[in-house]
């Protein structure tokens, strides 16, 4: 006798749910263009704007499904509306086959994590330093790395060192910075001063000019800050059970974790700013890639990219990505950007898990200048 008293309850409440995620995915769509000076609440949906997107996509066929046609439309007016960062988040490319063979390199970038194995397998060699020498890549893009030894890389073998060196005979960097530079091809580390007008943080990026096959390119290899959460504060996230634990949640991300956030979002806005700014100086074939601790279509992404670089993964994937492994926070947070005399032809995903970032392989074509 209760039922047909629930049914409208539960379509209420169902219709209720439905309304939420559809604002939550506009907001989260658009908070990239939102200062977090201002609002941290927008920055922080960015990050999980994918999950929000296909939730919105899935409750729209639902609807539609079972015959509710005027809140299915709903979802398609919500769909339409975050269309355009729906396709920079969740891409519609596809990868390619290049004009010329022989003008084609191929980048990595990697957050290592001082080469550490979060996986504890042991063995007799890094399996961090083993997969990039297996790679194949003519370009290596570290972070997390402060120097290329066994003092600070885990069983990094005399062999490993000595094929490193022969693979990778120009290995650059400064070692009180823990971005490094493995290549293939003959390069120099530039002085970030002359790129800057100003001061800058030393530590969030730094720039190279290689001679790859003839052409001049700059990189820009990037480490922009994280949210320097605790493991403690990560389970804050992860460890929601139950009302209850949604409830001591909400407190402690409404105090502590909540101002790392902010912080974050804060810090990697001026850093990038920076570096748009210095990136506008800068003429020819170029490539930023690194671990931005961001997401596409995020503040400081958007800052970096402006309107003349592209995403070499949004041009040639389809679908979402993560980039991080870790603490069910499963973001796409490394980023591969480039403009100029050059044309993305693949970008794929490692699948070791000795860090808690998948490294990233792009293959480039150089066209014609």
């Amino acid at each position: 006798m209760f039922i047909p008293v629930i049914k409208p309850i539960l379509r209420i409440v169902a219709s209720i749910g439905t309304f939420i995620i559809f604002v939550l995915t506009i907001l989260a769509a658009y908070g990239g263009r939102i200062s977090p000076e201002y609002l941290t609440l927008p920055s922080t949906l960015t990050l999980v704007f994918p999950y929000l997107a296909w939730a919105s996509f899935i409750i729209t066929l639902l609807w539609i499904g079972f015959g509710y046609y005027i809140r299915g439309a709903f979802g398609v007016l919500t769909l339409i509306i975050v269309w355009s960062p729906a396709t920079t988040a969740s891409p519609l490319g596809c990868s390619r086959q290049p004009d010329n063979p022989a003008q084609t390199f191929r980048i990595m970038t990697y957050n290592m994590i001082h080469g550490w194995d979060l996986e504890n397998k042991g063995g007799d060699r890094n399996r961090t330093i083993q997969y990039i020498l297996d790679s194949g890549c003519d370009i290596v893009c570290l972070q997390e790395l402060r120097a290329i030894n066994d003092k600070e890389i885990p069983l990094f073998t005399t062999a490993q060192q000595d094929s490193l060196r022969k693979i990778y005979p120009y290995q650059l960097g400064d070692p009180s910075l823990d971005t490094k530079v493995l290549s293939k091809y003959p390069g120099v580390m530039k002085k970030a001063d002359s790129f800057f007008d100003g001061k800058f943080d030393r530590e969030r990026y730094s720039f190279y000019e290689l001679d790859v096959k003839g052409h001049k390119l700059t990189l820009v290899n990037v480490h922009l800050m994280s949210f320097m959460l605790t493991s403690k504060e990560r389970e804050v996230f992860t460890g929601i059970h139950s009302i209850e634990d949604f409830k001591t949640s909400y407190r402690e991300i409404k105090g502590d974790i909540h101002k790392k956030l902010k912080r974050g979002f804060m810090k990697r806005q001026n850093d990038s700013d920076l570096l748009r700014k210095a990136l506008n100086k800068i003429q020819g074939a170029l490539v930023v890639c690194g671990d931005f601790n961001d997401v596409p279509e995020s503040y400081a992404y958007r800052l970096i990219k402006g309107d003349d670089m592209k995403d070499a993964y949004v041009e040639t994937n389809f679908g979402p990505m993560f980039t991080y492994n870790r603490h069910a926070m499963w973001f796409h947070i490394d980023q591969i950007l480039y403009r100029g005399p050059l044309e993305a032809l693949s970008v794929r995903k490692g699948n070791i898990k000795t860090s808690d970032h998948y490294p990233l392989i792009a293959e480039f074509e150089f066209t014609t200048e």
